[in-house]
């Protein structure tokens, strides 16, 4: 028995792991379509070779042509059925009915060549064939529309991308084998009928293995208000102009069917050549030259639905779509420039198969996910009723391009001058889409992205990302991570430069004003209100120092005007990438691994009401914490305690000691100073560290407790001072908190920045009356406040933990 119906679509893409049962059954949806497509073509290769050996005429000879008609003529006949059928029904129960109705019709045409009536079998073969078309009419509709119901919208891009994938395996499998299959079996027999026969009786218990297979899928729900109707018979265009009405899908499904209309004629394309490259029908060959040329773009197939499966794990990518139509279009002209014989045209159709499974598969997916669950049958069978009209025009292109002597030199570069004309109108209708996809790929062939918590991001509806500030490709690397577009702020100065504001334009880039605060807050707002992803760097600036920066509260007003979501975001790893202030150089660094690896962690939304600087900090604060606890675990130091090798760990994310210093300390060596240094400068392996005062080189870094400063300061480079906060404070020196009971640092001060002209003091990295800031990931917003109230400590604006009451400071100690 099945499983009662899977959770809701948008329940599913909350789950970072889909239920077990929902995993067997998409993985039974792929099989069994795998299964129902090998089986339609071995009956159709069966019939390619044995209709031109025992019929005669028009019948035998243009056996290619009768196939087509039969495979597209059901889709024209039965679509709004088909469609409703999916729709008022599970589509579990539609596809295990479909796959008894394909064990059955198998039987049928076994018997039909059994009986080898001569032309009259052929007719009714024929006839077995349109039946188990129809069969594909109402198991399409059902098969492409449950994936959303057992995977959700978020995994529908890659699920949709293996659907396109297993089907055409069965199809190659089908074509590949049928050709090759009947022609070995007629060289041995002589039997054109027994050929044929034989292996369609194999089929039959593929069928009934299908069959079975179908009973174990999950169960899906149905829609028992939505009864039948008459009117249905002859609803077909009613149904498709329903679908053209709304825009982006009417632009979608006139993409799906120009593909269709190229893969037909190119289908039967491929039967004429064989017959030319074998043009005795007694000795054979055709059919296994058809399927040769046909397992070659079924292998570019493959590949491209594998590939485009990837590219969508994370949601669908509409920016590979325009690549793949111009691809497909090159790739025909260049099946065009090559004999038909040569391994160059094979290299071409695998080109063919490739790109336009690129083109193709995305398309697909959009229709699936934009169609209302219940309407997607109708949508789906109205897409079939379409592709099928472009099928048969396809066909009849062909046959004029024939009449006119066109040979397939230019049947071939008519396609790609088609395909042309179809890749300059998707590059015109979706440039954000292909702009996104190509800067995002060149941003994942330099970083490893990896997006934490994909479900905290709204579905729908404005959202205001608000994320830290570390590197110049900060921007970029949140469009990779997130499964929805974001666009981004920028001061109009910058976007009203001449030579990028037309890429800015395309991408949606929302100006705003540096001087101008309300129309800079009406500017985002209106964006919000329109349903965008909108990201904006609250710190207003990149840390040079490497720790947050304070918060400004101008996206408070943001949100509220534009009724949106705030959803903190943190950025983990970036802090020493090539475009990041690390050591003072930007862009002035090698990088330090390939794919440097990032990790963009999404917190929890927030309501505009909600969202304060001090929530957003908090959860920045959280974030922070979790993401580098968990990379200390994972750190592994020589002779370093967790506690010292965690203090290394967050002291990397600091600007402080730089390649070629020496870290002098005073500490004794048993002391969590001394521990913690030694774990650092394992992690800095240019950095030395020494305890010997006398003879320590510089520059140096002179680190100890306040009681190791009271008989004077060594000269250094930076002088730091880590103690607990009853320790009180050392003028002259960068302060921080070290927990004494834990050995845990928790604060640190670092040198000033050095900042552009006209921006000094913009950043600070000290405040002489201040324990510093929070040093990154020591603490999460709870252990934050407890410090506070524990010592009576205070938060400055600008980031600085600050004594609410002056404390005792230690007696200045001399100049060493």
């Amino acid at each position: 028995m099945p499983s009662p119906a899977p959770a809701d679509s948008a329940d599913l893409n909350q789950l970072h792991s889909l239920p077990g049962r929902n995993k067997l059954s998409l993985v039974l949806v792929l099989a069994v379509s795998a299964l129902n497509a090998f089986n339609d073509n071995i009956l159709k290769m069966m019939l390619v070779g044995l209709a031109p050996k025992v019929a005669a005429g028009a019948l035998g000879q243009d056996i290619g042509a009768w196939l087509g008609a039969m495979i597209l003529l059901p889709f024209v006949i039965f679509a709004p059925v088909a469609g409703w059928f999916s729709d008022r029904y599970s589509k579990r129960s539609v596809l295990v009915v479909m796959l008894i109705a394909q064990a059955i019709i198998l039987l049928m045409a076994g018997a039909c060549f059994e009986a080898a009536w001569g032309t009259t079998s052929i007719l009714l073969a024929l006839g077995t064939f349109f039946l188990l078309a129809t069969q594909a009419t109402f198991f399409s509709p059902a098969k492409m529309g449950i994936l959303k119901e057992l995977a959700g919208s978020r995994r529908l891009g890659s699920v949709s991308g293996w659907l396109q994938m297993v089907a055409m395996v069965g199809i190659l499998a089908g074509l590949g084998i049928g050709g090759v299959w009947f022609d070995v079996h007629f060289e041995q027999s002589g039997d054109p009928w027994n050929a044929a026969a034989t292996p369609i009786w194999i089929l039959f218990g593929v069928g009934v293995l299908a069959m079975i297979g179908g009973f174990f899928i999950q169960e899906t729900p149905r829609h028992p208000g939505l009864p039948f109707r008459k009117e249905l018979w002859w609803e077909h265009f009613k149904n498709l102009r329903e679908c053209l009405s709304d825009l982006p899908m009417r632009r979608a499904f006139v993409g799906n069917s120009t593909y269709w209309f190229v893969a037909s004629m190119v289908a039967a394309m491929f039967v004429d050549i064989g017959m030319v490259l074998h043009p005795d029908s007694a000795a054979g060959g055709a059919a296994s030259a058809s399927s040769h040329m046909t397992l070659m773009v079924g292998l570019g197939t493959v590949a491209g639905s594998i590939f485009v499966a990837w590219i969508n794990r994370r949601g669908i990518q509409l920016g590979v779509i325009p690549l793949g139509a111009l691809g497909l279009a090159l790739a025909l002209l260049w099946s065009g420039l090559e004999p038909v014989q040569s391994k160059a045209f094979e290299w071409a159709l695998l080109g063919v198969g490739f790109l336009g499974g690129c083109y193709m598969v995305p398309i697909q997916t959009f229709i699936q996910d934009r169609a209302h669950p219940e309407k997607r049958g109708m949508v789906l069978s109205s897409m079939n009723l379409l592709d099928s009209i472009a099928g048969v025009l396809g066909v009849l292109v062909l046959v004029g391009l024939k009449m006119l002597g066109l040979g397939f030199r230019g049947q071939f570069w008519v396609l790609g001058v088609l395909m042309l004309i179809a890749a300059v109108y998707t590059v015109r209708l979706l440039p954000h889409y292909l702009l996104r996809f190509i800067a995002l790929a060149i941003v994942r062939s330099m970083y490893k992205v990896r997006g934490v918590n994909h479900p905290n991001i709204p579905e729908k509806g404005g959202v205001l990302m608000l994320s830290n500030h570390v590197s110049y490709m900060d921007a970029f690397i949140i469009g990779a991570a997130s499964q929805r577009p974001v666009h981004f702020v920028m001061w109009d100065q910058l976007y009203n430069i001449r030579y990028v504001t037309w890429f800015l334009k395309i991408v949606g880039t929302v100006p705003i004003s540096a001087t101008r605060a309300k129309d800079a807050i009406r500017a985002v707002g209106a964006a919000l209100k329109e349903g965008r992803v909108v990201c904006l760097f609250p710190e207003g600036q990149i840390t040079r120092h490497g720790m947050f920066n304070d918060l400004r509260k101008g996206f408070e007003l943001m949100a509220r005007q534009g009724d949106a979501v705030v959803l903190p975001v943190y950025l983990e790893g970036l802090y020493g990438s090539v475009f990041s202030h690390e050591g003072g150089n930007c862009f002035k660094k090698l990088p330090k691994t390939v794919r440097y690896p990032v990790h963009v962690h999404f917190g929890k939304p927030l309501s505009a009401r909600e969202a304060t600087t001090t929530a957003v900090h908090h959860q920045w604060l959280d974030m922070r914490h979790k993401a580098i606890t968990a990379r200390a675990e994972r750190t592994s130091l020589t002779h370093a305690s967790a506690i010292a090798t965690a203090n290394a760990v967050r002291l990397v994310e600091a600007e402080w000691a730089q390649p070629g210093d020496t870290l002098l300390c005073l500490a004794p060596k048993d002391s969590a100073i001394h521990q913690t240094l030694e774990a650092y400068v394992q992690l800095k392996p240019k950095i030395q560290l020494s305890v010997d005062v006398a003879n320590c080189p510089e520059p140096r870094v002179v680190v100890g407790r306040v009681e190791d400063f009271r008989a004077g300061i060594p000269s250094g480079r930076l002088i730091m001072c880590w103690d607990d906060v009853q320790a009180g404070l050392v003028p002259g020196t960068l302060r921080g908190i070290l927990d004494n009971s834990t050995g845990e640092l928790l604060t640190m001060s670092v040198p000033d920045p050095q900042m552009p002209e006209g921006d000094e003091g913009a950043q600070l990295g000290n405040d002489p009356e201040s324990f510093g800031r929070p040093l990154s990931g020591a603490m999460n917003a709870a252990g934050l406040i407890a410090l506070m109230e524990r010592h009576q400590l205070e938060i400055m604006e600008i980031g600085f933990l600050k004594p609410k009451t002056p404390p005792p400071a230690a007696s200045e100690p001399p100049a060493a």
